[in-house]
C-alpha cells in the first residue's frame, strides 16, 4: 500500500505533466471556440484557429510560434504556387529543415514544456504536411483556403499526440455542435484523465528506467514487465487519444480513433490494424502503397514501412534528448522493434492457423499476439543506457532462460 506522501509525490508528478497542461488549456481554449462560434461553421473555424495559435503561442513560445507559422506558409506556397515539376524538391527541402532544426535547437528549447511539446508535435507536423502535399500532388483533396489549411495543421485538441489527422481528413470529419457532441466530448475526456491519474497512482514516475537492471533478471520476470509495459503504454497513451478526441468533438470536428481493443488481436497485422490505427492508415496510405502495397515485393514493402516507423520514433526521442543522451548507438532499440514488427506481419498467417481451432484457437491466437506485442516492447522501451547487445541477451533469455 501507498503512504500519503508517496500518493501526493506521484499526484503531484501527474498535476505537473504536459498532458496535465494540454487538457486544463484544451478545455479552455474548447470553451472559447464554443462560445466565440455557437452553432454557426464558419464562424467555427476562424475561432479553431485562433485557439490553435494561441495554444502554439502559450506552449512553444512566440519566437517558435512565428517560425513555425512561416513555415507553414513556405509549405502552403510551394504545394499551391510553385511550378509543378519544383513542389516535390520544395517539399522536401522544407520537410528537411522541420526534421533537423528541433534537432539543432535542442538547447534553446528550454523551460516550461517547449522541448517536449516541439519534440511531439513536430511528428505530428511531419505526418499532416507529407500527407497534405501528397494528396494535392496525385488531385485526391481539393485546394484549401489558407485558414482551412492552417487550423487543420495546427488544430489544437490532436497538435500534440494526434491521432493523426491529414488535412483532407480534417475536412470530412466536420460535425455539426450541439449539445450531445459536447457531452461525448466531454465524457471522453473524463474517461482519458481517470485513465492517466490511474497509472501515475499504479506507477511510480520514471519507473520504465529500471529495465536498465534488469539485465540479468529471470525470465519469468523480463516477461512481466515486457506485459506491464504493454498495458502501461497501452493506458498512457489511449489517454491522451481519449482527450484529443473529446476536445475535437467538442469542438464538432471528428478525428479517427487511435485504439480499436488491440488486446483481442489474433495476429500481428491484426494488432497494427487495432494499435495507434490513425498512424497506421497513414503508414498504409503514404508509405506502404506508394512502394507497391501488396501488389509487388510485399516483404520490403513492409520492412520498409516498419523502418520507416522505427525512424519516426528515434526522430522524436532524438528532439527530446539530443545526440549527448541519446548517441546514434541507442537508436537499435527501435530498430528491432520495427524488424520484430515486420517479421510478425509477414507470419501473421502461422498465428491465424491457431484462431481456425474454434474458440480455444481464437484465445491461444490473441494470447500469442499478445505475448509477441509485449516481447517487442521490450526494445521500444530499451534504455539508452544498455547497450543492445544485453538488451537482445534479455530478449533471448525470455525463450532461454539458462542464458
Amino acid at each position: 500500500m501507498l503512504d500519503s506522501a508517496e500518493i501526493a509525490r506521484r499526484t503531484t508528478h501527474v498535476l505537473g505533466l504536459l498532458f496535465t497542461a494540454c487538457t486544463a488549456a484544451g478545455i479552455v481554449a474548447a470553451a472559447g471556440v464554443r462560445v466565440a462560434s455557437g452553432d454557426a461553421t464558419e464562424t467555427r473555424e476562424r475561432a479553431v484557429l485562433v485557439a490553435s495559435v494561441a495554444w502554439l503561442v502559450l506552449f512553444a513560445g512566440p519566437e517558435v510560434a512565428l517560425v513555425a507559422l512561416l513555415w507553414l506558409g513556405a509549405v502552403y506556397t510551394a504545394v499551391e504556387f510553385a511550378p509543378r515539376p519544383l513542389v516535390p524538391v520544395a517539399v522536401i527541402v522544407l520537410l528537411g529543415v522541420l526534421v533537423t532544426a528541433p534537432v539543432w535547437a535542442i538547447a534553446r528549447l528550454d523551460g516550461g514544456y517547449v522541448r517536449e511539446f516541439v519534440a511531439f508535435a513536430s511528428n505530428m507536423v511531419l505526418l499532416r504536411a507529407w500527407g497534405y502535399a501528397w494528396d494535392r500532388r496525385h488531385a485526391r483533396a481539393a485546394r484549401p483556403t489558407i485558414p482551412a489549411f492552417l487550423s487543420s495543421m495546427l488544430f489544437f485538441p490532436t497538435f500534440v499526440n494526434g491521432p493523426v489527422a491529414v488535412p483532407c481528413q480534417m475536412e470530412e470529419g466536420r460535425l455539426p455542435v450541439d449539445a450531445s457532441q459536447v457531452r461525448a466530448g466531454a465524457r471522453r475526456i473524463a474517461i482519458g484523465c481517470a485513465k492517466l491519474l490511474a497509472v501515475g497512482l499504479a506507477l511510480a514516475p520514471g519507473w520504465t528506467a529500471g529495465i536498465a537492471a534488469m539485465t540479468d533478471a529471470p525470465a519469468f520476470r523480463l516477461w512481466g514487465v515486457s506485459a506491464l509495459l504493454y498495458v502501461w503504454f497501452f493506458l498512457s497513451f489511449s489517454a491522451w487519444s481519449d482527450v484529443a478526441i473529446g476536445l475535437a468533438l467538442a469542438c464538432g470536428q471528428r478525428v479517427p480513433e487511435n485504439f480499436a481493443a488491440p488486446w483481442l488481436a489474433t495476429d500481428p497485422a491484426d494488432f497494427w490494424r487495432r494499435w495507434h490505427t490513425s498512424f497506421g492508415v497513414w503508414l498504409r496510405d503514404y508509405v506502404y502503397i506508394p512502394l507497391g502495397g501488396n501488389r509487388r515485393r510485399r516483404a520490403l514493402n513492409v520492412l520498409v514501412t516498419f523502418l520507416v516507423s522505427a525512424a519516426w520514433h528515434v526522430w522524436g526521442t532524438l528532439k527530446l534528448l539530443g545526440f549527448g543522451y541519446y548517441p546514434v548507438a541507442a537508436w537499435g532499440g527501435f530498430l528491432v522493434w520495427g524488424l520484430l514488427h515486420a517479421g510478425g506481419v509477414l507470419a501473421a498467417p502461422q498465428f491465424a492457423r491457431l484462431a481456425r481451432g474454434g474458440a480455444v484457437g481464437v484465445a491461444a491466437a490473441r494470447a500469442a499476439t499478445f505475448l509477441f506485442a509485449a516481447l517487442c516492447w521490450l526494445p521500444f522501451f530499451l534504455p539508452a543506457t544498455v547497450p543492445l547487445a544485453r538488451g537482445l541477451r534479455m530478449m533471448a533469455r525470455m525463450f532461454c532462460p539458462w542464458l
